[in-house]
């Protein structure tokens, strides 16, 4: 009876180590790199950060409440609590520009949410994840961000 003690006693203390050792694990940033107009981003990077993230911010074009809500969800469905400022992660959505030459059908970029890392090292906040969607022009937004927002999901499932 007292080696089971002593063995279950043994368990359940390598557990609660095992516990603190990983909520101490430190995780190397490594923020994008500008292309022209693209951005060159560690997924494996990201996937950490977003793993051992806990608050999210979240920050859309002004008077867009439809697309703060699905945020605010998709915050919810990784497991993140969402909170207005000083959050380990920021997902900024970002409506591009309207204008530029358009080539053809589903060459324009139509959405993009931006991931920074809040960090103490002297550039506060790096990016770390940019996801865009692309498709026609005369997409209306509210499916544009849907369409974004479920990329995103998907390349997150998906490694």
């Amino acid at each position: 009876m007292k080696r089971i003690f002593v063995f279950t006693l043994t368990v359940v203390l390598y557990g609660i180590t095992q516990q603190y050792s990983a909520a101490q694990t430190q995780v190397e940033v490594h923020p994008c790199t500008e292309h022209g107009n693209t951005y060159d981003c560690d997924r494996h990077s990201f996937e950490q950060l977003l793993r051992t993230a806990k608050t999210i911010s979240i920050q859309v074009p002004r008077l867009d409440g439809g697309s703060s809500k699905q945020l605010q969800q998709l915050a919810a469905s990784l497991g993140k609590i969402v909170q207005p400022d000083s959050a380990d992660l920021t997902f900024i959505l970002v409506r591009p520009d309207p204008n530029g030459v358009y080539f053809g059908p589903s060459d324009r970029k139509l959405a993009t949410i931006n991931i920074y890392y809040k960090s103490s090292s002297p550039d506060p906040s790096q990016l770390i994840w940019s996801e865009s969607y692309f498709g026609q022009p005369d997409t209306p937004w509210p499916t544009a961000v849907h369409a974004v927002i479920q990329q995103l999901r998907k390349n997150i499932k998906n490694p």
